[in-house]
């Protein structure tokens, strides 16, 4: 329950606490026909459009980013649940409950005494009638109920937190054997038969999307400046002009003569290549269906991308410039094979593209594929067999045999390694349930990633601040009950408790 609570948790927690006095709502009681003031309504529950335009305005305050009327929605239908199983439930904080709340609260005290000014400012500055705040209260005070309930009872004893102590905080002693399914790939046979199933049973892995071979010719300021010719006037010129000072004398002449000699070409390269630029696209837009009379009038080289074909997730992977892809996959380019316009990709660098071949996204066949195929059958097929032999080797040794294996150093993996291990739910039940038993060592496999892993447990040695950590792991387990508790009651509400719409749309972000 509350997901989107744990989404947000601090502006949640800024705004939404048990009291919150300050949480108004926009507008008073007003007469409407049936269903046209909210938009979902459980129970007797109502959500209106004006509760999630303020609470989002809230929430977004509060955290200072952006967050989906959605989500706001979301949390707004989990609290309507909570309210309406706390109302059949007959809680409800009493009058003399609030006005004690309404009390107590520093907002609303001076001296350390109720103030009536105070509490009578706060209504008329919050657009509130009493009758509002009352209603807020009593909606606090029932959703805080409900959390407590569901919090209650989670008593967890010292033999519990323990065993999760044992598990999750202790350092392990391993060894462990990589099974490299690589070296099996010599054992798989493959025949086109087998090939021609493998495809068949994995067709959407072989779905080709739009891809492109191209060629294109490039001119870049550093190109040209490299050309630029410097004579010595022009050098003398520069060397003249450079500031000097009494505390920082002018360098001599040779130490600086190459910088200043690629300062003045970089200088007349960039005067130079305005021109080019519009020599180059005047150029390819003469000769639109080839980039040949480019090169022989500006001497420049016809580079080919043209060996395997470049998708826009390949291309955006390689960090390809967004004016060149889009370039790429244009009509003019990739449907009209035309020459590009010329392309601005920055640093100085102008490129005129052209599509060599283009391929239109579809269901690749079989024959189309095969190469493919047949490389990722091998490698399926060789991690099965890398498998088998993992399990193999387990199997021995779990019987009391020794098969030759060539076991790592012993290492010593703590709590921290352990968990940024990432390892899947399969993979971390068997990690923890592994304990070596009688000073006989344990032993399981880790299948994550490709090849898996036989892993010997030798001991598992508890932290040595149990007694401190001890009231933390209670506290873990109890919260993660109550979060358990919690999931399972909503989507019991869920079902218990139908959702009826109302006339008002939840206008999404995206609309």
């Amino acid at each position: 329950m509350f997901h989107v609570v744990e989404k947000y948790k601090t502006p949640a927690q800024i705004i939404l606490g048990l009291i919150c006095l300050s949480f108004v709502f926009a507008g008073g009681y007003t007469i409407a026909a049936p269903g046209t003031d909210y938009i979902s309504k459980v129970g007797d529950i109502k959500i209106n459009i004006n509760e999630v335009n303020d609470l989002q305005r809230r929430f977004q305050n509060a955290s200072k980013s952006e967050i989906s009327k959605q989500d706001v929605y979301a949390y707004l239908l989990e609290q309507a649940y909570a309210q309406q199983q706390a109302k059949d439930l007959g809680i409800s904080a009493s009058l003399d409950q609030i006005k004690q709340i309404i009390a107590s609260d520093p907002s609303f005290q001076e001296n350390g005494q109720f103030s009536e000014s105070k509490y009578r400012q706060f209504l008329d500055q919050s657009g509130l009638s009493e009758q509002n705040l009352i209603d807020s209260i009593n909606k606090q005070y029932a959703l805080q109920s409900m959390q407590n309930l569901l919090k209650a009872g989670n008593m967890v004893s010292d033999v519990q937190a323990k065993q999760i102590i044992d598990m999750l905080q202790s350092t392990r002693q391993i060894q462990s054997v990589n099974f490299n399914g690589a070296s099996y790939a010599n054992q798989v046979k493959v025949d086109d038969a087998k090939l021609q199933a493998y495809y068949n049973a994995n067709k959407k892995r072989y779905f080709l999307p739009q891809g492109i071979k191209f060629e294109f010719v490039q001119i870049s300021v550093d190109d040209l400046a490299k050309k630029e010719v410097v004579s010595p006037e022009e050098l003398k010129m520069a060397y003249d002009q450079i500031p000097t000072s009494a505390s920082e004398p002018k360098p001599e002449f040779d130490t600086i003569k190459q910088q200043l000699t690629e300062q003045i070409q970089m200088r007349k390269a960039s005067l130079a290549i305005a021109k080019i630029k519009e020599e180059l696209s005047d150029l390819a837009f003469k000769n639109p269906k080839s980039l040949q009379p480019i090169s022989d009038k500006l001497g420049l080289k016809i580079y080919k991308d043209d060996k395997k074909w470049t998708t826009k997730d390949m291309a955006k992977a390689q960090r390809m410039p967004q004016a060149l892809l889009d370039a790429l996959f244009s009509n003019d380019i990739f449907n009209k094979r035309f020459n590009s316009e010329v392309i601005d990709l920055g640093d100085g660098r102008y490129r005129v593209v052209r599509a060599i071949d283009t391929r239109k996204e579809h269901q690749g066949n079989f024959a189309e594929v095969k190469d493919v195929v047949e490389e990722n059958y091998i490698e399926d097929e060789s991690q099965k067999l890398a498998l088998a032999a993992a399990n193999a080797a387990l199997n021995d040794l779990l019987n009391g045999r020794n098969p030759s294996l060539s076991w790592s150093e012993t290492a010593d993996v703590t709590p921290e390694q352990f968990a940024s291990a990432l390892l899947p739910k399969e993979d971390y039940l068997a990690w923890i349930k592994s304990k070596p038993i009688n000073g006989k060592p344990a032993y399981l496999i880790l299948k994550k990633g490709a090849d898996p892993v036989l892993v010997k447990v030798h001991s598992i040695t508890p932290p040595k601040n149990l007694t401190t950590i001890m009231p933390q792991a209670k506290e873990l387990i109890s919260n993660n009950l109550a979060r358990n508790l919690a999931s399972n009651n909503f989507e019991w509400l869920q079902t218990h408790y139908k959702i009826k719409t109302g006339a008002q749309k939840l206008q999404t972000d995206e609309q």
